[in-house]
């Protein structure tokens, strides 16, 4: 026999969202439990680069939090937590104070801008809806503007795209915008010829894709490459201003800069305040837990755990692993039962590179091509967590290969 305990989740991304889903499943007979977020929906951020080229629907990504779940199980509180007592494991809201057995923060991350002052004014931030939508605008606007334009100079300038940032989100973000410029400028915007648009992934590290094998980080960079991507290695952004991005070996013309170079952990206030890293995150033990108040988990982006000498990444399947294992931490505590350190298990990477292609390892096995592509999807599509939004985004995929992209700007 165990007491139900009354748990605080705190973030409706990834890491929040799947806490309450893995507490759900361990705990069957019911959990008292109460979700914060300023939301009251879930971004599926996997498709957020189709989202910004129109192959989604901004709508189909985004999913009601009380359609997943049951808020008749679960206390849904839509609003901004204010403060954090760690000491007493409660969070002030708007609307009160509320104290719980067990307290897990998943605040989630934004765009770190790291030492550049006019890096946020002069560039477009990929971590929302907002982000996708605004890059879209800008995308048709700085067409329609160039198909105008007679001076050569200004409209290179126009046509220049750089994504800063070889991770995944940069590099399949870039793959997708080579392949809508391509597919758009032929049958919409004849004024323009491709070679004009110059489009180009600046990364300051030697290799793209830096978590993939080499081999899978060399295959994509070439891939990019025969799409008309400038792949810039070993170029250190040292200044962005409103008409140039000064690199380590040069200048480019600043078009349209999309930045997907680093993330920080969201701000939580925390009473007492804790140690932060350069990226906001904060040091958490071997079970999740801040050092010092038992029962206060920190997970996703906002965690610092080193796993075998290496500092985990901000990525959604460490946030899935994390959730699960507090979930089962939980439960063993409710059972009087001490819960093991938490694991990390690598289970592979994958990503996307314009239509029928991309690259994958999944548990050692490496993956190239179409192959990796229907991976990928299938995999993306698996992690979904309602089926209406399954549906749609497939509905999405088959529109976009059977008609023409959608270049209306949106409000």
């Amino acid at each position: 026999m165990f007491s139900t305990p009354r748990i605080g989740i705190l973030g409706g991304g990834f890491a929040g969202l799947y806490t309450v889903f893995f507490l759900r499943k361990f705990f069957p007979q019911g959990i008292d439990a109460t979700l914060f977020d300023k939301n009251n929906y879930f971004l599926y951020t996997p498709v957020l680069h189709e989202m910004a080229t129109g192959t989604v629907n901004a709508r189909h990504a985004v999913i009601p939090i009380r359609k997943v779940v049951n808020p008749k199980e679960v206390h849904i509180r839509c609003e901004e937590v204010t403060r954090v007592d760690l000491e007493k494991r409660a969070v002030e809201s708007p609307s009160g104070e509320f104290k719980f057995d067990h307290l897990v923060l998943a605040p989630g991350s934004e765009p770190n801008f790291y030492c550049f002052p006019k890096l946020q004014e002069n560039s477009i931030t990929f971590k929302s809806v907002e982000d996708a939508i605004r890059l879209r605008n800008s995308l048709t606007g700085l067409l329609e503007k160039a198909a105008l334009e007679r001076d050569e100079e200004k409209r290179r300038s126009l046509l220049t795209i750089a994504v800063a940032g070889g991770g995944c989100t940069g590099v399949e973000l870039v793959a997708e915008i080579a392949q809508f410029i391509r597919i758009i400028l032929r049958k919409d915007y004849p004024e323009i010829n491709r070679s004009e648009v110059r489009i180009i992934l600046i990364e300051a590290m030697d290799r793209i894709l830096a978590s993939f094998p080499r081999h899978l980080s060399d295959v994509a960079a070439e891939r990019l490459r025969k799409m008309g991507v400038e792949v810039l290695l070993n170029s250190p952004i040292q200044n962005v201003n409103r008409d140039y991005i000064d690199i380590k070996d040069g200048k480019i013309s600043n078009g349209t800069l999309v930045w997907a170079a680093g993330v920080k952990a969201r701000h939580l206030p925390l009473i007492p305040e804790q140690k932060r890293d350069p990226n906001n995150r904060i040091t958490v033990d071997e079970h999740l837990e801040i050092p010092g108040y038992r029962g206060v988990y920190l997970i996703g982006d906002g965690a610092l755990f080193v796993n075998d000498g290496i500092p985990l990444p901000p990525t959604a399947s460490v946030a899935v692993q994390e959730a699960k294992y507090i979930a089962q931490n939980i439960l063993l505590h409710s059972q009087k039962k001490e819960p093991p350190p938490f694991r990390f298990r690598y289970r592979g990477d994958m990503a996307s590179l314009e239509f029928m292609f991309g690259v994958a390892e999944v548990y050692g096995w490496k993956f190239k091509g179409l192959p990796a592509w229907i991976i990928w999807k299938a995999f993306k599509l698996g992690m979904l967590p309602w089926m209406k939004n399954r549906f749609q985004i497939v509905a999405d995929w088959l529109i976009t290969l059977l008609f023409k992209r959608d270049t209306s700007k949106l409000v």
